[in-house]
């Protein structure tokens, strides 16, 4: 999964600072000092991404076992392969649970008998198509392009003028599909008003009457849209449970000026998706990158599970020589809130230039409060 940026905050221990005081403090260090200051800001910020496990869950149906997907990389951010089920330890509320070889499932990445099968929903309200058409379209174009021959897509495409409409439904991708797939991608549709739970509807119930069989393998609706829904039928209850029910996570990615974020966040958290912020065109691209990525290399781990209340249930997953990692899930009813949507690039709150300027101002002040005590 997409990894947060640490970002750190300098104001602990009564620490606190301006930015217009950094040349005056600046100005009473050595010269060969202030450079060390800024190689460590440098290294800081420079250093590889660390080795990491991260988790998702599908706990719903309740009928159904648990479903862990782990997403394992190294110290490069590099997926890690060749892990088999003595690697994992999973413990359920604290009991430890023994992962057998059948209850362990390698990516698609590393199994040739699994694939993706993956929907589009993609959002063409004149507010989408406004700020992220263009955009849209090469992520989605860039995420068919890295499909491998076996895999499926269907495209869904919403506004409020033109309904929710099935596009393109489910098919094999084949480098001729591809081409097909692509063309229907860059085909125009109505703007409009924003049905969209209409649509993530649509998309769900493409895997549950599929035009043709589906292989085995990671299975997921991505939308990407602003959230202002507007004008459906369906509820999001509904497709809450449609979407849990099948077993099918829903992925958004959010765009533009988000109107209701607090949906954007539940239907993942709900259905064992993730929400993907992405304010920008780059953005929204790495969104499909990292989505492309965490299908084809997720391991599953399926835990047999007699939970059947509505209380909240805390799942961890140990690889060998990493840390692991935890999630709180529930087998029925709401789901815990999702976490907070992180703070975009850039920004406020110790994001890029501003967040190197904090970093630098508080070692240069911590160290000019140490000459002074000597």
């Amino acid at each position: 999964m997409a990894r947060r940026a640490f970002r750190p905050c300098m104001h602990s221990q009564g620490l606190r600072y301006q930015h217009a005081g950094i040349p005056a403090v600046a100005a009473q260090l050595p010269r060969w000092l202030t450079a060390v200051l800024l190689l460590m800001v440098a290294a800081f910020f420079a250093s590889p991404a660390r080795a990491s496990v991260d988790l998702r869950v599908e706990a719903t149906p309740i009928s159904a076992p648990i479903q862990a997907f782990v997403t394992v990389t190294d110290a490069t951010g590099a997926p890690v392969g060749g892990l088999g089920a003595s690697d994992f330890t999973v413990t359920l509320d604290g009991v430890a649970i023994q992962i057998q070889p059948a209850d362990f499932t390698l990516p698609p990445n590393q199994d040739p008998d699994q694939k993706v099968s993956v929907v589009f929903a993609m959002d063409h309200s004149t507010s989408v198509q406004d700020i992220a058409l263009d955009a849209m379209r090469d992520a989605v174009t860039d995420f068919i392009n890295a499909m491998n021959d076996g895999d499926f897509a269907a495209i869904v495409k919403f506004s409020g003028s033109a309904g929710a409409s099935v596009e393109q439904p489910f098919t094999e991708i084949s480098a001729s599909a591809k081409t097909q797939l692509i063309s229907v991608v860059m085909t125009d549709y109505p703007g409009g008003r924003t049905n969209l739970l209409d649509a993530i509807n649509l998309a769900i119930n493409q895997f549950v009457t599929p035009p043709v069989p589906l292989p085995d393998g990671p299975k997921a609706v991505i939308v990407i849209t602003d959230g202002g829904e507007n004008s459906s039928q369906t509820s999001e209850g509904a497709v809450i449970d449609n979407a849990a029910g099948n077993s099918i996570p829903i992925f958004t990615i959010g765009v533009g000026n988000i109107q209701r974020l607090e949906m954007l966040m539940r239907l993942p958290a709900q259905t064992g998706g993730e929400y993907l912020p992405a304010p920008n065109d780059a953005e929204i691209a790495a969104a499909y990158v990292t989505l492309s990525e965490l299908l084809n290399n997720e391991y599953l781990l399926t835990i047999p599970s007699s939970i059947s209340d509505c209380n909240q249930h805390t799942l961890q997953v140990g690889v060998t020589g990493q840390t692991a990692t935890s999630v709180v899930f529930v087998r029925c009813g709401a789901a815990p809130p999702p976490p907070p949507t992180p703070a975009p690039s850039g920004g406020g709150g110790g994001g890029g230039a501003e967040g190197v300027m904090e970093l630098l101002a508080g070692l240069v002040a911590v160290v000019a409060r140490r000459r002074r005590r000597t």
